[in-house]
């Protein structure tokens, strides 16, 4: 962590009393979770703040490293492997309002790999107890169907399904 001296700590001149207040609500929203640029802006325009204030509390929160799109990713990438599919990450990553080609750079950076191991949980979690040999082929169909909506592609399900077969 940076120690700032005297002379060179750097001064927030909030233009208002509501620009301090949007800051103080950024810092304590932040408190409970990592947020997305948007998802920040959005709330602190819930809250009622003006344009301007909204405007002013990101750039100080952002000033201090409190929030970053790109380590949200990878957080995100960190924490849902092995639990989504590619698909879903870019879906669920762009309702947050990020763009899709950083979190393919985030990807490719991190070798996202988590797919296969999504897959075979979920048809564990399908099979309830059953073994993947002993499916018919409609109940085969339905585990396929519900990983294709899923995101997955049929190409790594057909290959992880014949790995447990």
């Amino acid at each position: 962590m940076k120690k700032w001296k005297e002379n060179d700590k750097p001064s927030f001149n909030f233009s208002d009393e509501e620009c301090k207040r949007a800051a103080s609500k950024a810092m304590a929203l932040l408190l409970h979770k990592d947020r997305t640029r948007l998802e920040l802006a959005s709330r602190l325009d819930r809250e009622g703040f003006s344009e301007q204030a909204s405007l002013e509390a990101m750039k100080y929160v952002e000033y201090f490293g409190y929030i970053n799109d790109h380590r949200y990713v990878e957080n995100y990438l960190m924490f849902q492997k092995g639990k989504r599919s590619r698909r879903e990450i870019f879906y669920k990553l762009s309702e947050k309002g990020i763009s899709d080609e950083l979190v393919r750079q985030v990807m490719e950076e991190t070798e996202y790999q988590g797919e296969e191991e999504a897959i075979e949980l979920l048809i564990y979690k399908r099979l309830k107890g059953k073994q993947p040999g002993d499916l018919s082929y409609e109940e085969k169909g339905k585990i396929f169907a519900y990983l294709g909506r899923k995101g997955y592609e049929m190409n790594t399900v057909k290959k992880v399904f014949s790995k447990l077969v």
